[in-house]
């Protein structure tokens, strides 16, 4: 019964936005599922990222290269038959470069400040509290002022980023990729901690990512992504403080200019309308499973909020040199048949097990024992054996 007044306003959004585009609709649901499976289920990416670093635990790992497995055979689906439906996919094919790899590496740093990735703070609005938005602020002004180096990146030396179709033929393609996720999951099983229990794998979470993620792939023909969005918003929100995006190289070129100024608002763009359904549906979802607090006792803490902050700026900041986070740089990498995804999360891997030696007690940024394992949020926390926090963090 909790769910029937956020269900009702999610549909009633979604008949307005009907009214205007089907599609815009579309886009819309699709985010609101987003948001509902990362708040209701036990999937999490820093979750999975923490616990196999600190615990040896790789079931995080697995669930995560599940969805990966999912999104690949969704996207040789798409090449092989999209075109009959006019349906022509986007494959992501991302330079390698320093930059490219320093913000891959800091946007790891960042998912440890955070206590979560980009999608990961999108969806723990569904819990509320002033450390959310304070990290959700930093990934907004950070993937903008990262989008303002984006000129500067082109001048960096690139290599190419090698993408297996350009050498194998579709179907041994997918099934060469399949058996290396296949592979690493079977050397991560066997890597295993001894001491580590029979803790749940959230496979039923991944398949529902995977469904709706592949739901945009199809609706949006290209993958999913989360800090374009953000970027939007942050350059839209610098015009009404003044800012001039014709003085940008990166957002006086017509079409991103299109997305500031043109006859659509800004809220409609693709990007920014499926990262709104995402915080939509996990209100929803946060509201109906009774986690939603707007503020917890002892949650104004200047370190902890400092640390937040940082933590987003230093996300939205690096994913922009990066092109993208861990949805759109790792999973669309994997999904695309590119190099580069694998690259990238083994550079954000590296950033994040820096920063969680870098925050370890005593410092300023440190975690704490009660929150060194959180980092998704929902109420599933507590059946997956990590301790919620009652203060209304997360």
């Amino acid at each position: 019964m909790r769910f029937v007044v956020p269900g009702a306003l999610l549909l009633a959004a979604a008949f307005a936005l009907a009214a205007i585009d089907g599609r815009d609709c579309l886009i819309w649901l699709l985010g609101c599922a987003l948001g509902l499976v990362l708040t209701l289920s036990r999937f999490g990416f820093s979750s999975g990222y923490r616990r196999l670093i600190t615990e040896r635990d790789p079931g995080g790992i697995q669930a995560q290269l599940l969805l990966a497995a999912l999104l690949v055979v969704a996207m040789g689906l798409a090449l092989a038959f999209g075109a009959a439906v006019g349906l022509e996919p986007k494959l992501l094919r991302t330079p390698l470069s320093l930059p490219f790899l320093g913000g891959a590496f800091l946007f790891g740093v960042g998912i440890a400040l955070a206590r979560g990735c980009a999608c990961g703070t999108l969806a723990a609005t569904s819990r509320g509290g002033w450390g959310v938005m304070v990290a959700l602020a930093g990934l907004v002004v950070g993937a903008f002022l990262g989008s303002l180096q984006r000129p500067l990146l082109a001048a960096q030396p690139q290599v190419l980023s090698p993408v297996i179709l350009d050498h194998l033929a579709l179907p041994w393609t997918v099934l060469l990729q399949l058996a290396g996720l296949a592979l690493l999951a079977w050397l991560l099983q066997r890597w295993r901690g001894r001491s580590i229990g029979s803790s749940p794998v959230p496979y039923g979470g991944a398949a529902l990512l995977a469904l709706a993620a592949t739901g945009v792939l199809l609706v949006t023909g290209e993958p999913w992504k989360v800090l374009w969005g953000l970027a939007i918003t942050g350059a839209k929100a610098a015009t009404w403080l003044g800012w001039n995006p014709e003085a940008s190289g990166f957002w006086s070129a017509p079409a991103r200019m299109a997305l500031l100024q043109g006859p659509r608002p800004w809220w409609l763009q693709e990007a920014v309308l499926l990262d709104l359904g995402l915080i939509s549906g996990a209100l929803a979802g946060g509201f109906s499973g009774g986690t939603l607090r707007w503020r917890g006792p002892g949650e104004l803490n200047p370190s902890d909020l400092m640390r937040r902050g940082i933590g987003g700026l230093a996300m939205g900041f690096g994913g922009l040199l990066a092109s993208g986070c861990n949805v759109n740089a790792f999973l669309g990498g994997v999904m695309s048949f590119s190099l580069h995804g694998w690259v990238w999360i083994i550079a954000a891997l590296l950033g994040f097990a820096t920063a969680l030696k870098w925050s370890g007690p005593g410092t300023v940024f440190s975690w704490g024992a009660a929150e060194s394992s959180r980092c998704q949020p929902g109420p599933s926390m507590e059946s997956n054996g990590i301790t919620k926090n009652r203060k209304g963090g997360w």
